[in-house]
This record gives C-alpha cells, sequence and structure tokens, in this order.
C-alpha cells in the first residue's frame, strides 16, 4: 500500500498558480486545435468535380437535361456550346455554334435533332443568385421585384418607362423614374443591365 506523504499544508497561493498555469496549458491547446485542422486540409484537397470553378473569369450557364435535371456550369471565357456539350458528353452538337455567354440556359441536351438545343436566358432569380444582373430590357415585373431596391412600386415604373421608350440603351434612363436618383442607381448597378 502507498502513502503521499504532505510536506506542511498545500497553500492556497500554489494552488491559484497551479490552476492558472492548467487553463493556460488548455487555452494553448485549444488554440491549436484550428490550426491543425487548416494543415490537415492543405494536405488532401477535396475533389471537385469537372467544371465547378466559380469565379469572375468564368462564366456561368445553366444545362437543362430533357428529363429535368438543371445544372450549373463555369466555362472559361471563349468556351463554345459545343465544347461544353462534348465536356458533357452528349452526343448532341448544336444546329449553330456560338461563344458561351454568361446568364446563358441551354436545354434538351440528352437527346433528339441537333435544333431540339434551345438557347435562352437564365430565369432571374437563378441570375441573381448566381451574382448575374438581370436585363431591364427583357425582365418582367416578378423579375423585377427580385433585385433589392426595387419594390412593386418602382417595379411598375420600370415597366411603364420600358414600354414607352420600346429600349432602354442604358441604365442611367432609369434616372428618370422618380425615386431613382444616383444614390438609389449605385445600390441598382450590380443586379441591373442593359444587354446588347
Amino acid at each position: 500500500m502507498m502513502r503521499f506523504i504532505w510536506k506542511g499544508k498545500p497553500n492556497r497561493q500554489n494552488m491559484i498558480d497551479h490552476q492558472i498555469r492548467g487553463i493556460l496549458s488548455l487555452s494553448v491547446f485549444l488554440a491549436l486545435i484550428p490550426l491543425i485542422g487548416f494543415l490537415l486540409s492543405l494536405q488532401s484537397p477535396a475533389p471537385c468535380p469537372v467544371l465547378s470553378t466559380a469565379g469572375p473569369a468564368f462564366r456561368a450557364v445553366e444545362v437543362v437535361r430533357d428529363n429535368g435535371e438543371t445544372g450549373i456550369y463555369f466555362v472559361k471565357p471563349g468556351t463554345s456550346v459545343s465544347q461544353l456539350l462534348e465536356t458533357l458528353e452528349t452526343e448532341k452538337t448544336p444546329a449553330r455554334n456560338q461563344e458561351l455567354i454568361g446568364g446563358m440556359k441551354i436545354r434538351n441536351v440528352d437527346r433528339g435533332a441537333p435544333s431540339e438545343i434551345r438557347i435562352e436566358k437564365m430565369d432571374a432569380a437563378t441570375r441573381l443568385a448566381l451574382g448575374l444582373p438581370v436585363d431591364i430590357n427583357t425582365a418582367g415585373f416578378a423579375d423585377l421585384v427580385l433585385v433589392p431596391g426595387v419594390g412593386e412600386k418602382t417595379a411598375d415604373a420600370i415597366l411603364a418607362l420600358r414600354g414607352e421608350k420600346t429600349r432602354f440603351g442604358s441604365l442611367e434612363e432609369l434616372k428618370e423614374i422618380r425615386g431613382i436618383k444616383e444614390k438609389k442607381m449605385e445600390k441598382l448597378r450590380p443586379y441591373l443591365c442593359v444587354e446588347p
């Protein structure tokens, strides 16, 4: 049997010092956990699917297959419709090959004649979710209301002005609407555009 012999009574100051050293050790250990996690994540990068890189150097294109599956792909500028379809391993070729533009939607990719591939614009909600601006010359009331800073009255005013002009030449023409001055215009600029 083992016996512990205390040499004197434990000092209150010694106990406090011991507790402080314990707290400091625990704090250092807890501070190192995120650093260790970060270093481990650098060693084993997560696998990324093909065409998954997003950023300002890429263009977002929506692809809708015959079965209704939809996917968003980010392609480099200069990529054509046929190059994207080849990457997606489809046997279709477009009737008219063209360069992909951010905000395009390609429909019916799986089967059928080349003429069945339709190239459209993405919906306003999808464009806004991806950080792409909405064209004020083609947007409807429901599309405009989705834009931050545009309420129902402003959307009605934009549509009325577009009806008078037939087509907006630039975003600056929105300043003709009562309530849209330079300050509000700056807030709307990232969300609206005039496409050629």
